[in-house]
C-alpha cells in the first residue's frame, strides 16, 4: 500500500489546515472570541466563514460546535480523496467519532468485530494499536455507565477487543478503585477514572495517549499511518478548541 503521494500531498495541507499548539495556548491566554475566530479564519475552517457577523453567531453555541464539526467531515471527505478504494471503509470508521451515539443505538459489538477484522486485514501495527486504544476506552466507558447504572453482573456487555480483556473488566467490577489499579499497571498509567468524571477529563487521558500515536505517524512516509492519523490530529485539535470555547463563554 504505497502512499507516498498522498502523504507528502497531506503535509502539504497540514502546514495550512493544522492549528500549532502555540497559537492553541495563545487562543488559550487572550480568551477572546475575535481572536479564535481570526485563528479560526487563517487555518480555514470553512463554516465560519458563513456567519456573519461571526463574532455574534458563535455565541450561540450550536452555531460554533457546527464550525468544529463541519471541519472534522470535510477532513473525512480529503482523507477520502487520498484513500485506495480498498481502504475507503476506513472513512466510515472514522464518521463514528463525529457520531458514536448512532452505533450504540445497533448492535455495537459487532461494529467493533467489523473493523477489527478490517483492522488486522489492514497490516499496520500503530493503526492496530489505534484501534486497540479506542476499543479500551470505550469498554472504560461502559465500566463507568455500568457503575452508575448499578447494572448486575450477568448484564455486562463489553467490546472483545483491545488490550483489557473483557473478562478482566467483569472480574474488576464495580470497583473503580480496581480498575484504576489495574490500568495503572498495564498500558494506561496515566489515566484515573471516577464516578464524577467530566467528559472533557476522560478526553484528555484519551488523547495523551492517542497524542503519542499522532507523533508516531509522523515517521512513516509512504504507508497509509499518516492519512489515518490526520484525521485525529484534526479531532484533537477540535476538542481543545471547544474546551477554550466554553471556558471564554463561561
Amino acid at each position: 500500500m504505497n502512499y507516498t503521494f498522498q502523504v507528502a500531498y497531506l503535509n502539504t495541507i497540514r502546514q495550512k489546515k493544522v492549528i500549532p499548539k502555540n497559537v492553541i495556548q495563545e487562543i488559550e491566554n487572550n480568551k477572546s472570541f475575535t481572536y479564535l475566530i481570526s485563528v479560526l479564519k487563517e487555518y480555514k475552517y470553512s463554516k465560519i466563514f458563513s456567519f456573519t457577523p461571526p463574532e455574534i453567531s458563535i455565541f450561540e453555541s450550536t452555531n460554533f460546535e457546527d464550525v468544529l464539526q463541519t471541519e472534522l467531515k470535510e477532513t473525512i471527505e480529503l482523507i477520502s480523496s487520498l484513500l485506495l478504494e480498498k481502504h475507503i471503509w476506513l472513512t466510515n470508521w472514522l464518521r463514528f467519532f463525529i457520531n458514536s451515539t448512532e452505533i450504540y443505538s445497533t448492535n455495537f459489538i459487532s461494529f467493533f468485530a467489523q473493523y477489527n477484522k478490517l483492522f488486522d486485514k489492514l497490516g499496520s501495527y500503530l493503526c492496530k494499536k489505534l484501534f486497540n486504544l479506542v476499543v479500551d476506552f470505550e469498554n472504560i466507558k461502559l465500566f463507568l455507565s455500568y457503575v452508575v447504572l448499578q447494572k448486575p453482573l450477568q448484564e455486562l456487555i463489553f467490546i472483545p477487543f483491545g488490550n483489557i480483556d473483557e473478562k478482566k473488566l467483569k472480574q474488576l467490577y464495580p470497583s473503580i478503585e480496581n480498575l484504576n489499579k489495574h490500568l495503572y499497571y498495564s498500558l494506561y498509567p496515566k489515566t484515573k477514572i471516577s464516578v464524577q468524571l467530566q467528559d472533557e477529563n476522560f478526553n484528555f487521558y484519551f488523547n495523551y495517549y492517542l497524542e503519542e500515536l499522532i507523533w508516531e505517524s509522523k515517521f512513516f512516509y509512504f504507508t497509509i499511518e499518516p492519512i489515518v492519523f490526520y484525521f485525529f490530529e484534526k479531532f484533537v485539535e477540535t476538542q481543545k478548541l471547544k474546551r477554550i470555547y466554553y471556558t471564554i463563554k463561561s
